[in-house]
């Protein structure tokens, strides 16, 4: 595989968009490709997390388990970072993801990401002013939610208070 479509998909990531062309390309090139059969568990929850894969071709299921046991499943297709956290952190995996379909992917190491950010600070600067607007998008997203929330518990005193 060429490197062109890693790095158009790199471009068209949250994470990597606005870094330029030239240290994704270096980035592509120094990622691993690894390929998977239909079936195949990419990773498990609770695995030890040390990469981001992006997914160059095919489908993945991600498996999430509530606290009752019951999975959660969300789709994952080409284009699709998971992980990315873990380009930051050691940690583990919180969900379970699977080839649903032959799958190809970039595999992102920590330490090769970390390497590349320490060559390269304008990567650094702009990761971090990603990051920086993913938090601020999440902040906003939790004030709604909260918002929503105060208004569903005010809804539900009303509701108590008109059946006494």
């Amino acid at each position: 595989m060429s490197l062109e479509p890693a790095i158009a998909m790199l471009k068209r990531t949250g994470l990597f968009a606005g870094i330029d062309a030239v240290r994704l390309e270096v980035m592509a090139f120094t990622c691993e490709r690894r390929e998977y059969a239909p079936g195949a568990t990419l990773f498990e929850a609770g695995d030890e997390a040390d990469c981001a894969l992006l997914i160059l071709d095919g489908e993945a299921a991600m498996l999430a388990y509530d606290a009752h046991g019951a999975a959660q499943a969300l789709r994952l297709e080409s284009g699709d970072l998971v992980g990315e956290t873990a380009l930051f952190e050691p940690q583990q995996r919180l969900t379970t993801v699977r080839a649903v379909s032959s799958l190809q992917v970039l595999r992102i190491g920590r330490d090769m990401f970390q390497r590349l950010m320490g060559e390269f600070p304008e990567l650094a600067g702009a990761v971090a002013a990603r990051l920086a607007a993913r938090l601020s998008t999440l902040g906003d997203e939790l004030v709604a939610l909260g918002v929503r929330l105060d208004e569903i518990r005010n809804e539900t005193r009303k509701d108590r208070n008109f059946d006494e």
